[in-house]
This record gives structure tokens, C-alpha cells and sequence, in this order.
């Protein structure tokens, strides 16, 4: 078995498979030399996050993890960071968006329209109802009450994969 790294720096990008014994000298050097001042990455919880419930996720970490990626994104920078063009699909992230930051669950299609223009700076969907039958279909959403909604863990699992999608776009990049 082989150790395999990967550096990545502006303008530089270096992958190796390294000796096993290699691994005492390189766990050495990361003690030595770690900038506690760079703020760590949130991929492993974007990671537990996008685990598919199909291979055993049923934990609620990977739904609090998303949760609290969502928590430090506005819900504009969130829709721009995605680019999710569907009504559907945005309804399913500034939903989930309202229920990280402790809105009320259930919702309300009402909330969505506030949050669609106040927060993120978007035109709400023109037929909300044809479009959260859409979600609850996909199995996103869940109607809670005739007129009230929450976010599923498919939901949240497919926002959980989108994020890990873009996180290692980015980092490829």
C-alpha cells in the first residue's frame, strides 16, 4: 500500500503515491509547519454531507453539517455558488437556506416569497404551487401540513452533494 499526496498552491499543483515509511516524516513536517491562521476547509463535513442515504447516511451529522455550511452563506451568494436554474431546485435550497438559520419548520409558501425577494434577490417562482409539487415529488420537500413544507434528507442530501460537487470544482481549479 502506498501513500498518495496532493499539494496545492497558486499556480502549482503536485500529486505522488509515496512509501509507506514516508509517513512519519510527513506527519512531522505538517506539525511542524501548519498555519492555524488559515481558516481549515469545510470538505469533511461537505463529504458527510453528500454521502447518498442509499450507502448508509441516515445520520443526522451530514444534515447538520449542510446546515451548518448554509449558515455562513448568504442566500444570494448560495443560488450564485450553485447556479441552480430550476424553480424547483431553488425553492429546495432557500428552504433549506430559511431552515439552517432557524426559521420556522414548517414554512410557508409566504416565507419562500419573502425570502425569494428580500434575501437572495430573486423573482419568485410565478406558479409556486406547480413547483413545490414538483420538489415533493423529486422527494426534496415533505408537506408537513396541506399548506406547510419542510426539507426531506434527500433534500438535504442532494444540497450536501451539489456543495461537494463545487467544493472539489473549486479546488480543482
Amino acid at each position: 500500500m502506498s501513500i498518495q499526496i496532493t499539494i496545492k498552491t497558486a499556480g502549482l499543483t503536485i500529486s505522488a503515491n509515496l512509501k509507506d515509511s514516508t509517513l512519519p516524516a510527513i506527519v512531522g513536517l505538517i506539525q511542524d509547519n501548519r498555519d492555524d491562521s488559515v481558516p481549515q476547509p469545510l470538505q469533511a463535513a461537505v463529504a458527510a454531507a453528500s454521502t447518498p442515504i442509499s450507502e448508509g447516511n441516515t445520520s443526522p451529522e451530514s444534515e447538520a453539517s449542510v446546515k451548518a455550511i448554509l449558515n455562513q452563506r448568504g442566500a444570494a451568494e448560495l443560488l450564485n455558488e450553485l447556479k441552480w436554474d430550476s424553480y424547483p431546485e431553488k425553492i429546495l435550497l432557500l428552504a433549506a437556506w430559511h431552515e439552517a438559520r432557524e426559521g420556522e419548520v414548517p414554512w410557508r409558501s409566504a416565507k419562500m416569497d419573502e425570502v425569494f425577494t428580500q434575501q437572495a434577490k430573486e423573482k419568485p417562482p410565478g406558479n409556486f404551487p406547480r413547483d413545490i409539487r414538483q420538489c415533493i415529488r423529486s422527494g426534496w420537500i415533505h408537506a408537513a401540513t396541506p399548506r406547510t413544507y419542510v426539507v426531506t434528507r434527500t433534500g438535504w442530501g442532494k444540497i450536501g452533494q451539489a456543495l461537494a460537487q463545487r467544493t472539489q470544482t473549486s479546488a480543482i481549479i
